[in-house]
């Protein structure tokens, strides 16, 4: 598990090195390929050496080795947390995908942790969750699920006919919520970013999880609410990237499975 965990972190904290990339580029239309990483202040192109994702930045003592100007510490923070919730994913649990050998659940959990890191990133810097990143998700749920039946019953599709299910429930329950927040209050009060993530987390979680997912962005975006506003830290009115919301919730509730939450829930509520 030691050996297992050092490499799931060092494989997370590249990961998060790309995702800096990504998060950085796409808003710019820039490609995420080419060219090599560069300095965003000077334009010097890193050598390989001070691009090794945690170590560079330290060794560098934060500033760039051509312009001395300082490297945001957002950097190798993105790095340490994807490095962090990939060595997690060796102790996931998610609900509908128990029936997969252990790797493979580590290997769906990767994917599933990046896609949404990204989409957090995102949301939080540009209030932006891109079509692209949102459909590509929603379809490799969809794979996955299919290769959990092959494991479980491919016969019955039973998997597979969740996550669809649970994809339409997500993306039509804000849909709908979107198009009433706009009739009562006459502009938009959801994103139209957050349908399609609802989508992908169904894909992903299935039903139950998708419903206890939105149950926490909900109510984790509530309490956000209410402390920013007596700390005067945020305005009345003011926009909050609730697809970060949906995201941080969707990889709790993969990490530890349903059940908890549903048990959480019950015992909270009496039911």
């Amino acid at each position: 598990m030691g050996i297992v965990g050092i490499y799931l972190f060092v494989i997370g904290c590249c990961v998060g090195s790309f995702i800096n990339v990504i998060c950085f580029r796409l808003p710019l239309g820039k490609s995420i390929i080419y060219p090599s990483s560069r300095c965003a202040k000077c334009n010097y192109k890193l050598k390989w050496f001070d691009n090794i994702p945690l170590i560079s930045w330290i060794l560098l003592g934060a500033k760039c080795r051509s312009c001395k100007k300082n490297i945001s510490i957002t950097y190798p923070l993105i790095e340490l947390i994807t490095g962090l919730i990939f060595c997690a994913n060796f102790f996931a649990y998610p609900s509908i995908y128990n029936q997969l050998p252990k790797l493979l659940i580590i290997f769906s959990g990767i994917i599933f942790s990046a896609i949404l890191i990204v989409l957090t990133i995102l949301d939080c810097k540009y209030f932006w969750l891109p079509k692209k990143i949102t459909f590509g998700g929603l379809t490799l749920g969809l794979i996955f699920s299919l290769i959990v039946d092959l494991f479980h019953n491919f016969s019955h599709f039973s998997f597979f006919i969740n996550s669809i299910v649970a994809a339409f429930i997500g993306f039509i329950f804000f849909y709908l919520l979107s198009l009433l927040g706009l009739k009562i209050y006459k502009k938009p009060v959801m994103g139209d970013g957050d349908a399609k993530l609802s989508a992908l987390l169904g894909s992903w979680l299935g039903i139950q999880g998708l419903f206890i997912t939105i149950w926490m962005a909900f109510f984790s975006a509530s309490i956000f609410v209410i402390f920013g506003l007596i700390l005067k830290k945020i305005k009345r009115k003011q926009k909050i990237p609730f697809g970060a919301f949906l995201s941080i919730s969707g990889l709790i509730v993969w990490q530890f499975g349903d059940k908890v939450f549903l048990r959480f829930i019950f015992s909270t509520f009496n039911w």
